[in-house]
């Protein structure tokens, strides 16, 4: 059907009777040049039909009906039929009980074609248990990619296996140096934040070993805030938020993010509760910039990490191979802790990762805290997707923002809908939180 006869039809719902007769006449009489059903139908396709159009649509369709063929559904002059019922359709175009005939082909959700990498261990029990296959068949790829900003101790070695993820090393920062293009501190430099990049940044489907979370829809910005190996420095920490938000000025001097973040991972956190990270994640959400932080890794009760009790920032607590919390069953005392912190829970037993080309396996929060973040950037993207004017957090910032994705967990997380202190809302199903039909999610 050619774009002007498309039109036609679109006007027509608002036109007088008789004018709008006359226009599906002349639809119509376009359509009599076409050849009707010349092709063979896909499987699930079905069979669309004009009914007469110098007659009463009510007519038509009564006649049609008496045709005996199988009526699926009507709307106007328009019907359509199964399509078992093709020849039966050709033949009553022949005899005038319609005008036209065409094939409809099936329609279909469009989605990520699964992933053709091989899966590294362990990936094959995590990826369905927070069902990321089922986000990826939902989302399409042409919207903006959200920007996660891993705000650790830097990356160091290889970005081969990550370079589609990663925004431009031009806009990597050093928070403790204060140097861009660069994310790592001077001398010894510990791998950690590497490994918890790559799990968001490992690219997918074509990599070649391995899988991301986030199937190249999010980029990955890394920070370092380490003054040396491990050793994270608080000031460090603020400078390293703002410029992930946009930019930051330091001693006079301005560092501009031409990326900014809409996540913020902090994969580490003190023992007691500070109104520092408070204030600083206050100040993101009243952005629309969301936080999600490691619960720690002692197996305490009562008690988690100082950047996941803190209020505008989600806490990631651990699971392990089967979903259950995360206790480590190789060394005495570690695992997740528990508390009111605790918002949801992800993998954190021998987590997948690369760094510096050399598959790895890590244990910990600190893991579990990325594919949340990834998570909570797919629902970003899937925002995008479905609102007309893109906003990846549903038009929503502050304190009304964390209240509409703990209401998302509440439906998306195993727990469906209660909560306790070591799971939180439990695992959360990530094609559940980008489905376009959930509507906690939605807005």
């Amino acid at each position: 059907m050619n774009g002007q006869s498309l039109g036609a039809l679109a006007v027509a719902r608002t036109e007088t009777p008789s004018d709008r007769e006359r226009t599906l006449r002349g639809v119509s009489a376009s359509l009599q040049t076409m050849g009707a059903l010349s092709v063979k139908p896909a499987a699930g396709a079905a069979v669309a039909v004009l009914l007469p159009t110098g007659q009463s649509a009510e007519a038509g369709l009564a006649a049609l009906k008496a045709s005996g063929v199988s009526v699926t559904s009507n709307t106007g002059y328009w019907a359509t039929l199964k399509a078992s019922d093709a020849a039966a359709a050709r033949a009553l175009v022949a005899d005038g009980t319609v005008q036209y005939a065409e094939y409809l082909s099936p329609l279909k959700t469009h989605g990520l074609p699964t992933p053709s990498d091989t899966l590294m261990v362990n990936q094959n029990k995590y990826l369905p248990m927070t069902n990321q296959y089922g986000a990826w068949s939902q989302v399409d790829q042409g919207c903006k990619n959200i920007v996660v900003a891993v705000i650790d101790t830097g990356w160091t070695g290889s970005t081969a296996h990550a370079e589609a993820n990663l925004v431009p090393k031009s806009a990597w920062f050093d928070a403790f140096g204060h140097q861009k293009g660069v994310a790592a501190p001077s001398g010894e430099v510990d791998p950690h934040g590497t490994a918890v990049a790559s799990i968001i940044a490992m690219t997918t489907n074509g990599g070649g070993v391995g899988v991301s979370t986030s199937y190249n829809l999010v980029k990955v910005l890394p920070i370092n805030v380490a003054s040396g190996a491990r050793n994270l420095d608080f000031p460090s920490v603020a400078v390293a938020m703002d410029y992930a938000m946009g930019s930051v000025t330091v001693d006079g001097v301005t560092y501009t993010n031409p990326y900014p973040a809409r996540v913020l991972n902090m994969s580490f956190g003190g023992d007691s509760a500070t109104e520092y990270f408070t204030g600083l994640f206050r100040r993101a959400a009243d952005r629309g910039v969301v936080v999600v932080a490691s619960v720690g890794n002692t197996l305490t009760t009562n008690k988690t990490t100082d950047t996941s009790s803190a209020q505008f920032s989600i806490g990631a607590g651990g699971v392990m191979f089967d979903g259950s919390h995360w206790k480590d069953p190789y060394t005495a005392g570690q695992g997740s802790s528990s508390g009111p912190g605790v918002d949801a829970a992800a993998p954190s037993m021998a987590v997948p990762s690369i760094v510096n080309g050399q598959e790895q396996y890590w244990s910990g929060t600190s893991f579990a805290a990325p594919w949340m973040s990834s998570q909570i950037a797919l629902w970003m993207y899937a925002n995008e997707q479905y609102r007309a004017d893109g906003s990846p957090t549903n038009g929503l910032k502050g304190q009304a923002l964390y209240d509409h994705l703990i209401g998302c967990f509440k439906v998306a997380g195993s727990q469906k809908g209660a909560r306790n202190d070591d799971v939180g809302y439990g695992r959360l199903d990530t094609g559940l939180m980008v489905a376009a039909n959930t509507t906690a999610c939605r807005r």
